[in-house]
Formats: structure tokens, sequence, C-alpha cells
């Protein structure tokens, strides 16, 4: 073989896998890339307050959101009408998250509602809440509860997606192309000082279920 013909296949060589390359990342290229993983929706719970006896000037329907995660200003979550069975926006995030701290010394709450809020007496809080003060926005605004003998739900209750809505008869939660059957549960103190309530609800075979809880603590 000639140098010049050497020359020549080593040429071809080069072009043919340059060639090679140029349709793999074609390929590549027009591969759909998938779609990122929607996330998941937040459930958490609330509580409407007032200050501590003594307090001036009191200050009462102070509304709070206990979440399982962070969240920013301006994130908002409808507000659960058990009795009325139905949902109403919104509450909408108004403060950083708070702390103790915060909450005795900026909110003035009594120390029996802090510890409501951080959940501190469950036997087993599903998590720890972040806890953030709310405004009511549209429909909540102005909205009256459901006024029927043992209703409390204008003092706190389940929290749900913006945009979600609970079935008719209560007995689920539905947020677009998604149903989470709901399970309600009280569970009284047991020194008579107030109640927990329990929502949990079902996210798929298999799958552990959201499990929120809103402590009422008396005071």
């Amino acid at each position: 073989m000639t140098a010049g013909s050497f020359r020549d296949k080593r040429r071809a060589m080069m072009v043919l896998a340059v060639s090679v390359l140029g349709v793999a990342f074609a390929a590549t290229a027009a591969e759909p890339v998938p779609a990122a993983a929607a996330e998941a929706p937040v459930f958490g719970a609330w509580r409407n307050l007032q200050t501590e006896a003594g307090y001036a000037p009191a200050q009462r329907n102070l509304a709070f959101a206990m979440l399982p995660q962070a969240a920013t200003r301006g994130d908002r979550f409808a507000v659960v009408d058990r009795e009325g069975k139905r949902a109403v926006c919104c509450l909408q995030v108004a403060s950083p998250s708070l702390g103790v701290a915060a909450l005795r010394e900026q909110y003035h709450l009594p120390q029996a509602w802090v510890t409501d809020l951080s959940n501190g007496r469950s036997p087993a809080r599903p998590y720890l809440p972040h806890v953030y003060a709310m405004q009511r926005v549209d429909e909540l605004a102005d909205y009256g509860f459901a006024d029927v003998p043992g209703a409390y739900s204008d003092l706190g209750g389940l929290l749900i997606p913006e945009g979600a809505a609970l079935e008719a008869d209560g007995s689920a939660v539905r947020l677009g192309d998604d149903r989470y059957p709901l399970h309600f549960q009280r569970q009284p103190h047991a020194d008579d000082d107030g109640a927990l309530d329990r929502y949990t609800l079902q996210v798929g075979e298999g799958v552990a279920p959201i499990v929120v809880e809103v402590p009422f603590g008396t005071y």
C-alpha cells in the first residue's frame, strides 16, 4: 500500500466516524426528555387563635398554618369546612417560619396554644410542623362556617392544596384527576384538656397515607 492510499483510507475512516457520531447525537437529541416528576401535593393543619388573656390590645382570629415542609410568602391553601362538607379558598402564607419566641413575643399567644402549634402533646406526631402566620383571602375573607351543633371548623382543621375540592359527602379530597379518600378521627386528651383531630388521606395502594393532626388544647 502506498503512502497516498494509506492517507486516503485513514481520511475516509475519520469521515465515517464523524458521520456516525453525528447520527448518534441527532438521535439522542430527538429522544423526548422525561418530564420532571410532579411535586407531591402538600396537606397541613391550621388553627384560629387569639392573644393571651390580659394582653392589650387583644387580637382575635389569628390564623396559623402547621405545614409538613417549608413554605414561602404567598403560598395558598384551601381550608376544609368539615361540617359544611366543602373546601373554602384560601389561607395565604404571610410570614416567615415562626419559632416559639416569635409566637410568644410577637403574637403573644398563651403557652398552651404555642404547644398546639408544635403539636407537642401528640403521642406520635406525623411531622414537626413549620408554623406560619396566615392571611384570609378570597372567599375565606368573609366566609361563615357551617353553624350546626358541635361545629368547630372555624377554630381550625385540615389545609388542602389550592384548587382541591371536597366530595359532596366529605369522604374524599379531589385534586385534578387524583382522589384521596379521607378519614377523620377525634381523640380527646386523657385529662379531658382538649382533643386531637387526625385526618388520614389515602394516597394509593402500597403507599403510606398522609396523616395530618390538629391539636385543640384548652386555655
